[in-house]
């Protein structure tokens, strides 16, 4: 009877053994899987930033002719805008005298505030050649101190990206400020990349962090300047 039992659980144990066997089995074979699917996954999702990546570079280069218009009192260019900017542009911006703009198309740009708000809906308008939107964007900002007025409110003109592209910049506005108010004459260059001089020295950050990580490493005296926000920080045309 012993002999028997022993041999009943002998049997039981291979069993259990066999069964053990077929489970790790089978969890080796879900974390072979488990392991491909995230392989898979990281490569779509590096695929989708690529695409995307893609799609934001064709529609900035869409938009490159673009200008957006900040402050227009709604209603100011009446029936015809682009006549309207042809009359005005050299009267806000003085650099632009003698100079014969084309402009294809003007339109306010619906952003999803109420119809009764008190600001302005920003004002797009696209110019024929590439070189009179760069003429545009430079003269505004030379006459930015001057400032150029209509209807006694400030009109400030800035360049036309996605909304991917605008979101980047918007990103890097207080950082920005800093540097400017640090003297550091910075430059915003395509599409969301610091450049500043320090010390005579060009120097270019692609993240807002590591523009903030110089800052903090500069003398404190120089942490200490005052400074001022505004918006007359060179953009790349």
């Amino acid at each position: 009877k012993l002999i028997k039992t022993k041999m009943t659980l002998k049997a039981e144990v291979e069993k259990l053994a066999i069964a053990a066997k077929q489970t790790r089995d089978r969890v080796d074979s879900v974390q072979a899987a488990a392991h491909e699917d995230r392989r898979i996954v990281a490569n779509l999702r590096k695929q989708v930033e690529q695409l995307t990546d893609k799609v934001t570079n064709m529609e900035d280069r869409s938009r490159r002719n673009n200008v957006q218009l900040v402050g227009l009192p709604k209603g100011v260019e009446g029936s015809n805008p682009a006549g309207f900017l042809r009359a005005n542009l050299s009267k806000w911006i003085p650099a632009l005298k003698g100079r014969d703009i084309e402009i294809e198309r003007a339109h306010r740009v619906y952003d999803g505030r109420k119809s009764n708000s008190k600001r302005p809906r920003t004002f797009i308008f696209r110019v024929l050649r590439w070189q009179d939107r760069s003429a545009i964007l430079k003269g505004a900002r030379q006459a930015y101190l001057e400032k150029y007025m209509q209807d006694n409110v400030t009109l400030l003109f800035f360049p036309d990206f996605s909304p991917a592209t605008s979101a980047r910049r918007r990103s890097l506005k207080p950082v920005l400020w800093r540097v400017t108010a640090l003297d550091l004459q910075p430059f915003l260059i395509y599409p969301a990349i610091i450049q500043l001089r320090h010390n005579g020295e060009q120097m270019i950050f692609d993240s807002s962090q590591k523009a903030e990580d110089f800052i903090s490493s500069l003398p404190q005296k120089h942490l200490n300047c005052p400074g001022e926000e505004n918006n007359n920080v060179d953009m790349d045309t």
